[in-house]
């Protein structure tokens, strides 16, 4: 049995909805066998919030999308920033960060045990300095954040290992991939959702292996395939039928050569995709898991988006991780972990923001390379430190357990870090598309909110050429007028390039609108108990019973597809 089965124990409410809080047996087990020891004294994991408050009190501490002018407080530099300058916090750019010019140390305090723990790591954590992008080893990537071991890409996040890519969340070793989410180990791909391995497709989601597809969806091993859905091995296929590969290359040839026949086949293609029968959930070679948007996965439940991972609950982003409960964006042997958002290679570690390559850290943020910290902010290479302070390894046992201690009197040991510490308000952060609240519902529910200012580019060209061919000598220092919002929007050279040697039009609508419609594709991250439209047989899937799409169990659906 795994070590988190569907098994489940009632404990009084959460402290945050108030709902009745449901616990699960084996995630007790797991916590009582992560409680930490301080000089001889153990200490309980309580738990004192339900998952989905847990998850959007993370999801509060991160901006994936929003970019903001700021301004360096060492050089005075410009540069770009995930944090909005009137929260004036001391922004270093990624080589001002990482020089050795500074140590994070010099901004060490003593604990007040007269003052809550929260209100004394918030205001460390704003006078230390921060990165302006949260990234790792990247190459030619000053546009993008979330990001890690990537090259030459523009305004993409939560990023592994690719390269030449422009416009995506959640691109892992991809190469030319463009304006695409969900995208795993795929190569020159347009809009694209949720595909793996896949090659030189075009508006294809649900997919893997397949190439050289168009405006499909739910295709696997398949190649030439066009306003299809739910095949397996197919080529030169239209609408779900064979067609002669003459006709079928004029057809896609036809389409490449204007806009107007690249809009109407977006258009049949969203009511072909809206007639398909459907998979229960996105689970692919999976074993004893729940959840959606989950491959090569084994025992793990109400995850999501996640991939080559084990042993883990509530789980949002994972990628080859294991043994881990109420997580967000864990990467890349990130293990034994709780309440943790954004890791690169983290192991045991609790309550923690933004930790890479460390172990043993604990209320901890934007550390790499560390050991054994409580209540640390920005500290590279450290060990046995507590609010930036060196301690010898009995001091800081000590000392730590009297910080829990007071926590614990307080309320405090065993919450992730309140929505007053995040430097982010409601709707710049994560949270807002998780949980998408308005400004009058935020704000009654005690979160910031940050007025979107209206851009100061006004559009200078207001209609595009029908095909790239007819591009003027111009575009790049042109101002696109969006198609949706009338916003404001470049088209950048290297997507134009990209636009060009791909034959495919140039886009009518800025790239936050056409991130949003690619979110749309998506089921929201909740379970609901339904029967198979097929079979009858008892199913959890993330499509609501009243939805109405056509839900298959797995048998069925594979019978479907065969």
């Amino acid at each position: 049995m795994s070590q988190f089965d569907n098994g489940h124990l009632m404990q009084s409410r959460c402290i945050t909805c108030l709902l009745p809080l449901v616990v699960e047996n084996e995630a007790l087990a797991f916590l009582k066998r992560c409680e930490p020891t301080f000089a001889g004294q153990r200490f309980e994991l309580p738990v004192r919030q339900c998952a989905s408050c847990k998850l959007r009190n993370r999801s509060l501490h991160r901006n994936e999308w929003n970019l903001y002018k700021n301004t360096s407080a060492r050089s005075g530099t410009s540069l770009v920033s995930i944090y909005h300058p009137d929260e004036k916090l001391p922004i270093y750019s990624t080589e001002e960060w990482w020089s050795e010019s500074w140590d994070a140390l010099e901004y060490g305090r003593d604990y007040d045990f007269s003052r809550s723990f929260f209100e004394q790591f918030t205001e460390l954590s704003r006078t230390v300095p921060r990165l302006n992008l949260i990234q790792v080893s990247n190459e030619n990537c000053s546009y993008t954040t979330g990001t890690a071991y990537c090259k030459n890409s523009y305004l993409i996040n939560c990023s592994e290992y690719s390269e030449d890519c422009y416009y995506g969340k959640l691109l892992q070793s991809c190469t030319d991939v463009v304006d695409s989410s969900f995208a795993y180990n795929s190569e020159l791909c347009y809009e694209c959702f949720n595909v793996r391995k896949c090659y030189n497709c075009v508006y294809v989601s649900y997919s893997e292996n397949s190439r050289d597809c168009w405006f499909s969806e739910n295709l696997s091993n398949c190649s030439n395939c066009f306003l299809c859905t739910n095949l397996v091995g197919k080529q030169y296929y239209f609408m779900n039928k064979p067609l002669p590969k003459e006709q079928y290359e004029k057809m896609v040839e036809t389409v490449r050569s204007s806009y107007t026949h690249f809009a109407e086949a977006i258009s049949r293609w969203k009511a072909v995709r809206s007639q398909r029968i459907h998979k229960y959930a996105n689970v692919i070679n999976c074993e004893n898991t729940t959840g959606d948007f989950l491959s090569n996965c084994k025992n793990c439940f109400d995850s999501y988006d996640m991939n080559d991972s084990e042993d883990c609950r509530n789980v949002t982003v994972g990628v080859e991780v294991k043994d881990l409960l109420d997580c967000s964006n864990m990467y890349l042997k990130s293990e034994v972990c709780y309440e943790v958002l954004s890791t690169i290679a983290a192991y045991n570690c609790f309550f923690c923001l933004r930790v890479y390559h460390s172990q043993n850290l604990y209320y901890s943020e934007l550390c790499y390379n560390s050991k054994n910290l409580f209540g640390c902010f920005g500290l590279r290479n450290k060990e046995y430190c507590i609010f930036n302070k060196q301690y010898t390894k009995e001091q800081y046992e000590e000392m730590v357990a009297r910080i829990i201690n007071d926590m614990r009197e307080r309320g405090e040991w065993g919450v992730h870090f309140p929505p007053s510490h995040s430097p982010l308000a409601y709707n710049e952060s994560l949270a807002q598309e998780y949980f998408p609240l308005t400004r009058e519902q935020a704000q009654e529910a005690g979160f910031r909110w940050r007025e979107v200012q209206a851009s100061p580019y006004l559009p200078t060209l207001q209609q595009l050429p029908d095909s790239t061919a007819g591009t003027p000598p111009t575009l790049l220092s042109e101002i696109c007028a969006c198609a949706s919002c009338g916003k404001g929007y470049r088209i950048i050279e290297q997507e134009l390039a990209f636009l060009k040697r791909q034959r495919l039009p140039l886009p009518r609508r800025c790239p936050d609108c056409r991130y949003k419609e690619r979110l749309a594709l998506r089921n929201p991250r909740e379970l609901f108990d339904r029967l198979c439209g097929n079979c009858g047989v008892a199913i959890r899937s993330p499509f609501a019973e009243n939805r109405p799409e056509v839900i298959y169990c797995e048998t069925c659906y594979q019978r479907e597809r065969a």
